[in-house]
């Protein structure tokens, strides 16, 4: 009785174990916004930070990402607000996006800020991380 409670317990074992880390295995990359236009200055910068596939048994793959946000100006950049999108990395196709509000970024000032994206744990993804001055 004892030898196939073991047996029992290392095969739960193993199956969630192998649920948790099915497929989810790429990391997106960050693709940087378009280039800046003749005259424009560049008010807002993005890093990547941490981009990290977790599953969920409610939500399936959860791309957990934080990036780095700075003003690299001299002057204030007030309402900011990062869209990040993920990205399928063949077709090009938004997985999933959202639009997180960073507020105002004085001269040399960064803050960090993270989002949930939704994925499917057999794609690679890119992500895209547009910063709008609202």
């Amino acid at each position: 009785m004892q030898g196939t409670n073991r047996f029992l317990l290392a095969a739960t074992a193993l199956l969630i174990a192998g649920l948790l880390l099915a497929g989810c295995l790429s990391v997106p990359r960050l693709i940087p916004p378009g280039p800046v236009g003749p005259g424009e200055e560049q008010r807002v910068g993005i890093n990547l930070l941490r981009a990290e596939a977790d599953f969920s048994p409610t939500r399936g793959c959860i791309w957990a990402v934080t990036v780095q946000v700075y003003n690299p100006g001299n002057s204030t950049a007030g309402n900011v607000q990062v869209y990040l999108e993920l990205l399928d990395a063949v077709s090009g196709v938004v997985r999933d996006s959202r639009a997180v509000y960073v507020g105002s970024l004085g001269p040399g000032e960064s803050k960090t800020v993270g989002a949930e994206l939704d994925g499917d744990c057999l794609n690679e993804y890119s992500l895209r991380a547009v910063p709008v001055l609202l």
